[in-house]
């Protein structure tokens, strides 16, 4: 069915459907509606009558009762008035008419066997009796008994006609089907109007608009005018675009052959594509160049006549496909390297090939030359690099071949660079290089392994060898190398790994690299052997370095605090000290972990977790009541860091502790060499309302200078200088001046190291505000504090913390 209505155009195929839906529609009301209606509007008008006549019994027994026959009367006739009740009477037993609405009505006119009737009424029960098709007879019992006496068994009879009712019911529904017909045809009518303007003209007009796009399809398509934004608005509107953007893909595509055409011909690369039986079908000029012809002398031919061997081709082609091979082909008479790969595809029908051909005349040169690089130090020239040494170190020790290692640095050659610049520089590197090479023996290679740093490989050679040639080096570098103008007094640091023909190359480069350092520790200007001590060092190292990676991540790390009391004992400022409990080493001492700390420069990110802490603890102890400041120690490295104050001026910002419950302790080493970016972070931290004080002050070499530069509010005397109170006189007279200078400035001090109470006595005695040491606290966690406040009073006059 539905496939039928396809077939039809749109405007038959609504009405079709329309006229289909009112057939359907007649018959389920003819068949299911009517009679259902007729059911119901009968069982509805024979409810409504028993009720009336359960009302007449009641009144006409009354009557009867009373005797009442003219009231009797009269209220058969109001009720025979109503509709469907054609006549009513009332009876005795013996079917003697007592009163009746219609003259000469008797019993026996009633169509009903007199027998049946009268038993139907000795049964004292209400009964309905059908006859000629929807007519009733209803016999009701009427009683009248009267105080005990019982009456005669008088009933009413009833003749009902329910068929005017049910011709109506039916008119009204045969009524109903018309209107409702009437109303599906017009709007059939409208729906077909509205279906033409609203679906069929506007798909039409798509329809219009594919097939002109279709036609045509070269030309910008117009587009499909359908106004509104329902689907076929939305449908017309995508339609538009898709036009659209067929119209600009097949432009694209238009424009993408003609641009293939074009890099076909401008292309810097020979193109040949051949056909199957491999002949040329169309070539370049970059490929006409090549061969040394005109573009239009190559087609027709076969590639082999352009390339020296016959089967050239056939090798090419028996390659995988994008392989480049190296042939070699004629350029007017003469050899010509190419680089040729094919790729196959297939046109109209039929596989042919594009043969990609590059001149590599110019990369074989480059080849050649990065060969060099690749063994040679291009600076020196003569020198070979570090590569090659590492190819040649392996080859020995796959042989198992004794040798040794010397790794050669210039001391202080970055003063070089800095002061005469990196031109001189090179030169100096080349004169260096010059000296090595006429030193050493001829079977020792020397290698510049990059900046100032030289390698040299001795194979077959006995450890005093190696050891002797490095003397000579020390000796003959006493002598100043002259590089124009310049005079240079240079230095070398020599490191020396020896091997017996086992291990790798690069545990031995890691072996000189080590005894280098040791050298360079042990004062520069000499030479250092590898040895296991020296290894075993490195090892520990490195794994500590990586146990404290791990515990910054996991958070190994603790705080203890050691108390700065004023000349009564109280605390007033604590100093945060960084402390390791390690899962596998225990407690670490800070001077075993805080040195590689620095090196490896994760003291950046230490320090930033010390001072976070640092400000919690202000924070809770400022909740306990406990108004102490704590003193946080920088890191001369912390200074390398971009923005020293922004990240510790954040972290108050996220903890918020008291205002002025934290002070910085920076070492005069921090302050060498410091810039304006110094000057700047100081002031920066001092204007957040945090203390700066120098510590360790008169160990460094400029504190006075850096008490004049900088905005310190206070110093820390050294405690070498408090171990030798009060017995030392050159430690009296330093620290009574470093006091005496303070006082004048308006700085305050702080004493370290303080032991005992001989030195705590004559600190007091010499007016300093601030002691600490062991003799009052040592340095502990912040509980165990916590514990010790609550135990003793802080206005004990005894040292505190015993």
């Amino acid at each position: 069915m539905l496939s039928r209505l396809a077939r039809l155009s749109l405007r038959k195929s609504l009405p079709l459907l329309l006229g289909l839906f009112a057939v359907v529609f007649t018959l389920l009301l003819t068949t299911l509606y009517l009679p259902r209606a007729i059911d119901r509007e009968l069982h509805a008008w024979r409810s409504h009558t028993d009720q009336l006549l359960a009302l007449l019994q009641n009144t006409l027994s009354d009557h009867l009762r009373h005797g009442r026959l003219a009231e009797l009367e009269t209220a058969l006739s109001e009720f025979a008035g109503l509709q469907g009740i054609r006549w009513a009477m009332v009876t005795d037993p013996q079917l003697q008419v007592l009163a009746t609405t219609r003259l000469g009505l008797v019993p026996r006119h009633l169509g009903v066997a007199a027998e049946q009737l009268k038993a139907l009424m000795a049964s004292g029960r209400p009964a309905w009796l059908e006859h000629a098709g929807r007519r009733y007879l209803a016999i009701l019992p009427l009683d009248r008994k009267l105080q005990g006496n019982t009456g005669n068994g008088e009933t009413l009879l009833v003749d009902l006609d329910f068929n005017p009712l049910l011709d109506r019911t039916r008119f009204e529904a045969w009524l109903y089907l018309g209107q409702t017909l009437v109303l599906l045809l017009l709007l059939g009518l409208l729906l077909n109007r509205l279906y033409h303007r609203l679906i069929t003209r506007r798909l039409a007009r798509i329809d219009r608009a594919a097939r002109r796009f279709a036609a045509d399809h070269d030309q910008r398509p117009r587009p499909a005018t359908v106004e509104g934004h329902d689907e076929i608005g939305q449908l017309a509107g995508t339609f538009n675009r898709m036009m659209s953007q067929l119209h600009e893909r097949q432009q694209a595509l238009q424009n993408s052959e003609r641009l293939m055409r074009e890099l076909f011909d401008s292309s810097p690369v020979g193109m040949l594509v051949v056909s199957c039986g491999l002949c040329i079908e169309q070539a370049n000029p970059a490929a006409a160049v090549l061969f040394g012809c005109a573009p239009a002398d190559l087609p027709g031919k076969r590639p082999r006549d352009r390339l020296l061997k016959g089967e050239s081709l056939r090798r090419l082609l028996r390659t995988p496909a994008n392989t480049p091979v190296e042939l070699t082909g004629l350029c007017q008479g003469r050899e010509l390297p190419l680089e040729v790969t094919w790729t196959p595809f297939v046109r109209d029908g039929s596989r042919h090939y594009l043969l990609l051909l590059r001149d590599i005349s110019e990369r074989l040169q480059a080849e050649q030359r990065l060969r060099f690089l690749a063994h040679f130090d291009p600076l020196t020239h003569h020198l070979a690099n570090r590569h090659y040494l590492v190819q040649r170190l392996e080859q020995l020790l796959a042989t198992r071949t004794p040798l040794s290692l010397l790794f050669l640095d210039i001391d202080h050659f970055k003063r070089i660079n800095d002061t005469l610049g990196h031109e001189v520089g090179d030169h100096l590197l080349v004169e260096i290089a010059r000296r090595l090479t006429r030193l050493v023996p001829d079977q020792v290679l020397v290698a510049r392994s990059g900046g100032d740093e030289f390698l040299l490989l001795l194979a077959r050679r006995a450890a005093e060898q190696a050891r002797e040639l490095a003397e000579t080096l020390l000796r003959d570098f006493k002598t100043p190398l002259q590089v124009g103008q310049y005079e240079c007094f240079l230095t070398p640091s020599i490191g020396i790994a020896n091997c017996d023909g086992q291990g790798d190359a690069t545990d031995l480069l890691k072996q000189a690299d080590l005894a280098l350092y040791a050298a360079k520790d042990a004062g520069r200007n000499r030479l250092a052997v590898y040895s296991h001590p020296l290894g075993e060092a490195a090892e520990h190292r490195l794994q500590l370095e990586h146990e404290l990676r791990r515990a910054l991540d996991l958070r190994e790390f603790t705080l203890h605090y050691q108390a700065q009391v004023d000349d009564q004992g109280r605390p007033q400022v604590m100093e945060a000290l960084l402390r390791w409990h390690s899962p596998t080493r225990g407690l670490v001492l800070p001077g075993e972990f805080i040195p590689v700390l620095e090196e490896s420069g994760m003291i950046i990110e230490a320090t930033r977790w010390v001072f976070r802490e640092a400000c919690r603890q202000a924070r809770r102890w400022a909740g306990q009541g406990h108004a102490l400041r704590i003193a946080v120690n920088l890191s001369p490295l912390d200074f390398r860091q971009a923005d020293l104050a922004g990240s510790l001026l954040a972290i108050l910002e996220e903890e918020r502790p008291p205002t002025g419950s934290l002070e910085l302790e920076i070492t005069e080493t921090a302050l060498l060499d410091a810039g304006d970016d110094v000057q700047q972070t100081l002031a920066r931290l001092k204007a957040a309302g945090m203390p700066l004080l120098l510590d360790d002050f008169g160990t460094g070499h400029a504190s006075l200078a850096y008490l004049q530069q900088f905005p310190f509010d206070g110093i820390k005397i050294d405690r070498q200088f408090v171990a030798g109170l009060p017995e030392s006189e050159h430690s009296v007279a330093l620290v009574r001046g470093i006091l005496t200078m303070a006082r004048h400035l308006g700085l305050h001090v702080v004493a370290e190291g303080v032991s005992n109470e001989r030195q705590a006595a004559f600190l007091r005695l010499n007016g300093c505000p601030s002691l600490q040491g062991y003799h009052y606290c040592r340095p502990q966690p912040a509980e165990d504090l916590e514990r010790i406040w609550i135990r003793e009073s802080s206005s004990s006059l005894q040292p505190w913390g015993h």
